[in-house]
């Protein structure tokens, strides 16, 4: 166990100073980074011999603090499984002895260059190196996760599937659903036009084709969560640090929405360098409306989180009838190369 040997009234907690490296003494504890759901901070512990070590907590309170610890816990620890060098060590998650119904995961803290998005080549570099590394480990080879993670606050149903298109139905599903809720039930009359039809029409033109005539999906390890705050160089300038997952067992692609997000400077370098590393899935040419229907999860997550941003909720809306729009439009082709067809043979 450490100890805290700062002139302060409040020290760590003691189940905290357990799982700090033993004979070391805290020093430093100080505000890291930002959060709206939870308080985060830099420990800074000397050891006996000298040396330095750096621990980042993060803490919550209450059931929705130790469910926001339990999915910090276990995606960090499953992505650090497959690549090790681009994430946090995690330590320990636990509740504090003196405060139980207050809770902390500890991971060990990595000096990042803030305001610098990594190059394409480091940057899809760490993530091609998670999907290609984890695929086809999911337990049982199905899609979901142990635990339900989150995207902020926002809970996500992780609830283990056998086919890629019914767990991405139930998950989008849910997410509109709680998008509705967000805005208190206000009535938008194109989201209402367009929900339906995405549902029955753009979901299985773009998902179905992955697991019919002798394709299928193998799930991979996802972060779900890789805008550039999440991923950043190192002090080398080279090596990238990825960090607070929504992990999830799905399909690799899913991981490539936001990088069309027009919210973030990424874009398609970042995908052209991740086709180096990883192929596209088949149907190939169905891969920029796939992005597309990907990048509308995060959309969509976002829609929710700031309900009084409007703008927010436009763009969903944009994407969705891009989405439907085009499904129509090959119907009506289809429609009307039969038609001819048929005509050619009277």
């Amino acid at each position: 166990m450490a100890t805290d040997v700062r002139n302060v009234v409040e020290k760590l907690d003691e189940s905290l100073l357990a799982a700090l490296p033993e004979g070391g003494k805290v020093v430093s504890v100080t505000p890291s980074g930002m959060s709206n759901y939870c308080n985060t901070f830099r420990i800074e512990v000397t050891m006996p011999d000298g040396s330095t070590q750096v621990f980042f907590e993060k803490e919550a309170s209450g059931k929705e603090g130790l469910e926001l610890m339990e999915s910090a816990w276990t995606s960090e620890n499953t992505t650090y499984e497959f690549i090790p060098e681009h994430v946090p060590r995690p330590v320990k998650k636990g509740s504090y002895k003196s405060r139980p119904d207050r809770h902390f995961f500890l991971a060990e803290f990595i000096e990042m260059i803030e305001d610098d998005i990594p190059r394409p080549e480091s940057y899809m570099t760490a993530i091609a190196a998670l999907h290609s590394r984890s695929m086809g480990k999911s337990p049982d080879g199905k899609f979901g996760f142990p635990v339900n993670t989150r995207f902020g606050n926002l809970e996500q149903d992780n609830s283990w599937t056998g086919t890629w298109e019914e767990y991405w139905t139930r998950q989008m599903k849910d997410f509109l659903q709680r998008e509705d809720a967000a805005h208190d039930g206000e009535r938008h009359a194109e989201l209402e036009r367009l929900r339906p039809l995405f549902f029955d029409k753009v979901l299985p033109r773009y998902l179905r084709p992955l697991e019919s005539d002798g394709r299928s999906v193998t799930p991979c390890l996802i972060h779900a969560d890789l805008w550039p705050g999440n991923v950043k160089y190192q002090t080398d300038g080279e090596t990238v640090c990825v960090y607070d997952a929504c992990a999830m067992w799905g399909h690799n692609e899913v991981d490539l929405g936001v990088f069309r997000n027009p919210r973030y400077p990424l874009g398609k370098p970042y995908l052209k360098e991740y086709w180096k590393h990883v192929p596209i899935s088949e149907p190939e040419e169905d891969v920029d409306s796939r992005n597309t229907l990907y990048m509308l999860r995060t959309q969509i997550l976002l829609s929710t989180l700031y309900p009084h941003d409007p703008k927010l909720r436009e763009i969903v809306v944009s994407n969705m009838k891009l989405l439907v729009d085009k499904v129509e439009a090959e119907e009506a082709a289809q429609s009307n190369s039969q038609t001819d067809t048929y005509q050619a043979h009277l």
